[in-house]
């Protein structure tokens, strides 16, 4: 086999291969909720995530709220907010770190309120 030709075959690998990572990193609506679990460390599977787009819940979620701005951050009551599911908010569920660590949902903006159908949903997991 040629030089360029496996040089070509190993790039296509490569490139086939990182797909799914980039797949997931794709921003979407997401409504978080609280699932029960309390941890003492970080990352914490403590939350399930209701993806508005596709209609799938994840389970086991870590949540990552440091992309969002200090101001969404600093509003009163909005980490009570966030646990309830009272918050549809933007971001992408990333794979980070040992293969057994939990999703990560990285929180990247606060669209709007939740409706009560979409929290009952995510809660329901």
């Amino acid at each position: 086999m040629s030089g360029v030709r496996l040089a070509f075959l190993g790039l296509a690998a490569c490139l086939t291969a990182g797909l799914p990572v980039l797949a997931a990193a794709q921003s979407s609506d997401y409504v978080y909720c609280s699932n029960g679990i309390v941890c003492i460390r970080d990352p914490c599977p403590s939350g399930n995530a209701l993806d508005l787009v596709t209609g799938k819940i994840i389970k086991g979620v870590a949540l990552n709220t440091t992309e969002l701005s200090p101001l969404n951050r600093s509003e009163p009551g909005f980490s009570d907010k966030l646990h309830a599911g009272k918050l549809v908010i933007r971001g992408s569920i990333q794979h980070r770190g040992e293969p057994n660590d939990p999703p990560m949902l990285v929180v990247t903006n606060v669209e709007r309120a939740s409706k009560t159908g979409e929290r009952k949903r995510c809660a329901a997991h």
